[in-house]
């Protein structure tokens, strides 16, 4: 993961390849779901989709042999990442309103961050950038409280998309948009995702 986030991405995959041979070896379901996920965001990176999905597929799957609900929300935010990038929205939005029940019954608020700059980014597809805007700005000022930042797989889904935003809107109402988001506490923004996402589905 060090190389990965160097962006040394043939060395990060050739590592973690390893690591996956080793943890189906030693017969640990945690050690290969946490092996296969680390692999899947270096083909996310790389824009592989098709070699990532199965991944987080398998991931996910022992996740919930394991009855391990953080995993779990992990699994569905980065399958939720490429139902976005493949245009499959309503999908995406399905696996967001679980993350958000699974983070509000186990307290996890970096899953509920991480929900919000999905929503920036699904929000982004579907042309409603104002909103996008919103929920970037909520992240990133939880991020900036939190210390807790973005891989490089959901910088690479997630930064191009609210460049498409700022294009779209004119730079005041961008940073407008932002600041709102920026004011908000956790709590109004998982309140605010989750009443967006119920009145968007497809």
């Amino acid at each position: 993961m060090a190389c990965l986030g160097q962006r040394n991405v043939a060395k990060a995959r050739a590592h973690l390849e390893n690591a996956l041979a080793l943890a189906r070896d030693l017969g640990s379901k945690r050690e290969v779901a946490a092996a296969m996920n680390n692999l899947a965001q270096v083909f996310r990176v790389e824009g592989d989709l098709d070699a990532a999905e199965p991944l987080y597929d398998q991931a996910l799957a022992l996740a919930r042999e394991l009855g391990d609900s953080q995993t779990v929300a992990i699994g569905l935010l980065n399958l939720a990442m490429v139902a976005v990038g493949r245009g499959q929205d309503e999908r995406a939005r399905l696996m967001l309103v679980d993350v958000l029940s699974i983070a509000a019954q186990i307290g996890s608020r970096p899953a509920g961050q991480s929900v919000l700059e999905v929503c920036a980014g699904l929000a982004t597809v579907r042309n409603d950038h104002e909103r996008a805007a919103h929920f970037y700005g909520t992240a990133e000022a939880l991020a900036a409280q939190t210390g807790l930042h973005r891989a490089p797989a959901d910088d690479a889904f997630l930064e191009p998309l609210v460049a498409n935003a700022r294009k779209a809107l004119d730079a005041k109402a961008f940073e407008a948009a932002e600041a709102a988001g920026r004011a908000l506490s956790y709590d109004e923004a998982t309140q605010e995702a989750r009443a967006w996402l119920a009145a968007s589905r497809s």
